[in-house]
């Protein structure tokens, strides 16, 4: 089985979120995906952090039947590597082969990740868009040559623009799904 993981913090989930997932799992082929919000991301630090219980709740309402959404990183606490990830679904899922999806804006980074290396052995490398392909394949051919990079319109919204609309009372529809939104008023998170 071919499985797409997609990580995040989800503070919240947004329309940008949703739209990925549903090109990789075309453009892929996918049979299934996983989305995994993280206890605690490593590379940055979260502000307004929902709490992993919120922020679950809206990646089940966000994504419904599109894909699983995981606790594993919740579950396991503290800071979220994905190469720990990566290593314990191996053992959930052992014939499996994992394709890890990620924004352009990740693959800039991704060679800082702790363990990189080990991710790539564990998983295919899949990045949003080519804006940044040459200057990898140069920089780094042996690198570039473990990316699939895959074409599609990408919704440009980001959790930090959809928090301060919220905390400004604006109107984030267009930004996040209704579902969420409800969710969100009724927790008042983000202000909102």
């Amino acid at each position: 089985m071919k499985i797409g993981l997609f990580g995040g913090t989800f503070n919240p989930v947004h329309t940008g979120h949703l739209n990925l997932v549903k090109n990789f799992k075309e453009k892929l082929g996918l049979d299934k995906i996983l989305v995994i919000p993280t206890a605690q991301p490593p590379h940055k630090e979260a502000k307004a952090l929902a709490s992993s219980e919120d922020r679950i709740n809206m990646c089940r309402l966000a994504f419904g039947d599109l894909a699983e959404i995981s606790d594993i990183e919740m579950v396991r606490g503290g800071k979220s590597y994905t190469v720990e990830t990566l290593e314990e679904l191996k053992k959930k899922y052992p014939d499996d082969e994992f394709y890890f999806l990620v924004g352009s804006d990740m693959l800039l980074s991704f060679k800082r990740w702790y363990r990189w290396e080990d991710i790539l052995s564990m998983c295919t490398l899949c990045a949003t868009d080519r804006n940044n392909e040459e200057s990898c394949r140069e920089s780094d051919p042996d690198f570039f040559e473990k990316i699939i990079f895959c074409d599609f319109e990408k919704t440009v919204v980001s959790s930090t623009q959809v928090r301060e609309k919220l905390e400004r009372k604006e109107d984030v529809l267009r930004l996040i799904p209704e579902k969420v939104l409800n969710y969100i008023k009724e927790k008042g998170l983000y202000n909102a």
